[in-house]
């Protein structure tokens, strides 16, 4: 166990009991699954819709998917206006040649 929300199970145990191992990821448990006494997989819980977005990417950057290089808030920007036809009407224009 590497901290109170982690428990680290081998291949064999975990296809032995698979379903009492589900239901502690269900509650929060993140599991590093072992072959031979090494890390090769993780089950964690899915992000839930109601997730605090906050903690969602403190957990990202600590799991190394994103990072953060300020803690500025990002600037807003008003989007250009593009001259032209639609880009759907340039894909219906591009395939009628095709039917």
């Amino acid at each position: 166990m590497n901290d109170t929300n982690t428990t680290t199970v081998g291949v064999r145990e975990l296809k032995t009991r698979i379903g009492t191992y589900l239901r502690l990821v269900r509650r929060g448990t993140r599991l590093i699954v072992t072959d031979r006494g090494r890390p090769i997989a993780q089950l964690c819980p899915l992000r839930g819709e109601g997730d605090d977005p906050e903690a969602v990417l403190q957990e990202m950057m600590l799991l190394g998917e994103v990072s953060r290089t300020s803690k500025e808030a990002l600037s807003s920007f008003t989007p250009l206006p593009i001259k032209g036809s639609p880009i759907s009407e340039t894909i219906v224009d591009d395939r009628e040649d095709r039917l």
